[in-house]
């Protein structure tokens, strides 16, 4: 047991979630999100040109696109619980006007609803200010139970959202990334590597007092299925003060078109220099895309998942207890944070040498969340 290295890999850079069901995203069935657009006081109005809804899903790393149609000033959508869902107006023209904003959150978490796949979420008339867009009825803390706190800290981590709604046209031609299939996202990507001691028993685990001082960061870009492997990608930005020295990791594709996936750093495999927010450049061969990155707070928005293991007479593993908890030291039952993790154990040299299937956490009456894109090690 003392030559074992315990990995666990949590989510958490973006809160998603999800549902091994298939997605009904066209059909009126499952979780239902409504609402109206009233009569704007003077024509021209950023909310009355509003003419369909760009949705946007995260479903275990990756996104997932849906278009409503505004009719006679009304939409209606439908989910299932488990999927963060953000909600995108667009004008005729795809031009983007703002995102649902309940309580200044960019996001509906649909983890813990009222009614679960059967919950009615009508957020009746809309108001716009600035770009955010403001429901009439509220659904958080009404259809879909969360608490402040819960509210806080995706508030943290909803400024990536804002992002994806402004990374939709990432070539600059005019047309929504999606519609044909050019599309680019970033995720956030870090990973600590010196957290603390995993719990044995009766001994208690421990978090490193300097966690937080041994975060590692990189930039993770993907494309979607109109990419092939490119010879060439260079990054700079940000728009404004750029930095000089970022350094490719590792470009994947399957050669043939499909999707590609890179991961660029400052330093090194993973920098402890994070990237700051702004607007990237990206030239893949001869061809240029701009996107928004959002740098999220790692202290603000991070969740341990702390494991203790426990074994019988011989000493060998037979169970492993999570715990969840805050950099702060609260503990938090993550109902609306986390579903999904993936133990795995590897020797003195990361090596691996068992990997878990993801464990769902049934946590409110079968409803799953996952968050995605830490790795932490003890």
């Amino acid at each position: 047991m003392k030559n074992l290295i315990l990995l666990i890999f949590v989510a958490v850079l973006l809160t998603s979630c999800e549902k091994d069901n298939d997605n009904n995203i066209d059909n009126n069935s499952g979780v239902i999100i409504k609402g109206k657009i009233p009569g704007m006081k003077n024509k021209g109005e950023s909310l009355s040109e509003a003419k369909k809804i760009f949705v946007i899903k995260i479903h275990w790393g990756t996104l997932i696109y849906s278009f409503v149609d505004i009719v006679d000033g009304s939409f209606i959508h439908s989910s299932e619980t488990g999927i963060v869902t953000a909600l995108v107006f667009l004008d005729e023209n795809d031009q983007y006007i703002g995102t649902l904003s309940p309580q200044g959150l960019n996001l509906l978490p649909l983890c813990n609803l009222t009614d679960g796949d059967s919950t009615i979420i009508d957020l009746e008339a809309l108001t716009p200010v600035g770009t955010s867009i403001i429901p009439t009825h509220d659904p958080l803390g009404n259809e879909i139970i969360i608490t402040e706190a819960e509210i806080n800290s995706l508030k943290e981590i909803d400024g990536y959202f804002e992002s994806l709604a402004k990374n939709i046209d990432a070539d600059n031609d005019g047309i929504l990334d999606v519609l044909t299939n050019k599309e680019l996202y970033i995720i956030n990507r870090f990973h600590i590597s010196a957290a603390g001691q995993w719990g044995l028993d009766n001994l208690d685990p421990v978090i490193n007092d300097s966690a937080l001082d041994s975060v590692l960061y990189a930039m993770h870009v993907q494309g979607g299925n109109w990419f092939s492997y490119p010879n060439s990608v260079e990054l700079s930005g940000p728009a404004g003060s750029p930095y000089k020295e970022y350094s490719t990791i590792c470009i994947e594709s399957n050669g043939n078109g499909g999707f590609f996936s890179i991961i660029f750093a400052k330093e090194g495999f993973d920098s402890p220099v994070p990237f700051e927010s702004g607007t990237y450049t990206i030239t893949i061969d001869d061809n240029t895309y701009t996107q928004d990155y959002y740098n999220i707070d790692v202290e603000h928005s991070l969740l341990f998942v702390i494991p203790t293991l426990h074994t019988n007479s011989e000493g060998k593993l037979v169970s492993i207890s999570l715990e969840y908890e805050l950099p702060d030291g609260t503990t938090i039952n993550p109902a609306n944070i986390l579903s999904d993790v993936s133990i795995g154990l590897v020797d003195a040299s990361r090596n691996s040498l068992h990997d878990s299937p993801r464990l769902i956490n049934k946590l409110t009456e079968g409803d799953d969340c996952c968050v995605e894109g830490l790795f932490f090690y003890t």
